[in-house]
């Protein structure tokens, strides 16, 4: 089975002010593909809420124990030199007394506040995304769904065919 940092590479989202009404996507050799999403974006924002108003399920299915429950990842919104923002997935998530510990699961392309594989206390406030794999479908992922919907049929079956991702 590929690891969490696989399935996560391609869907590693950034909120910039980008002028196009769809994502405009940044790809580089050898690392995952990043989405830019202007910042008002009512979808992605939508995304955003329902991940923040739904984050008591993620909670409560990392406490589980469930061994079909797996590959627990948080998404996290960091500032930027700029003044924007980058949304990076830090995944292999433990809560520690009321904290979400988790690994950096991106390499950041915007910001230098964090580097992949660091080992992060995750900021409740600046949660963008969760997800979780129940019996290999994705629960969560709300803001990949968003990315997911808005390529065309052609990307979106590209998207597929290098991730694997299947949602629940």
């Amino acid at each position: 089975m590929k690891t969490i940092v696989t399935y996560l590479a391609i869907v590693f989202l950034v909120l910039t002010s980008c002028k196009e009404n769809r994502p405009s996507k940044v790809e580089r050799e050898g690392e995952p593909n990043v989405y830019n999403v202007e910042n008002d974006d009512a979808k992605m924002n939508e995304a955003i809420e329902r991940a923040n108003n739904s984050i008591q399920e993620f909670t409560t299915a990392l406490e589980s124990d469930n061994p079909n429950l797996n590959f627990f990842a948080l998404k996290q919104k960091f500032e930027t030199n700029d003044g924007g923002s980058e949304h990076i997935w830090v995944q292999d998530i433990q809560l520690i007394d009321s904290d979400f510990i988790g690994i950096v699961g991106n390499e950041p392309v915007y910001t230098n506040a964090i580097a992949l594989g660091d080992t992060i206390t995750v900021d409740r406030d600046k949660i963008s995304d969760w997800m979780y794999y129940e019996n290999n479908l994705i629960v969560g992922g709300y803001t990949i769904r968003v990315l997911r919907d808005g390529l065309t049929e052609e990307e979106k079956a590209q998207f597929d065919a290098e991730n694997g991702l299947l949602f629940k």
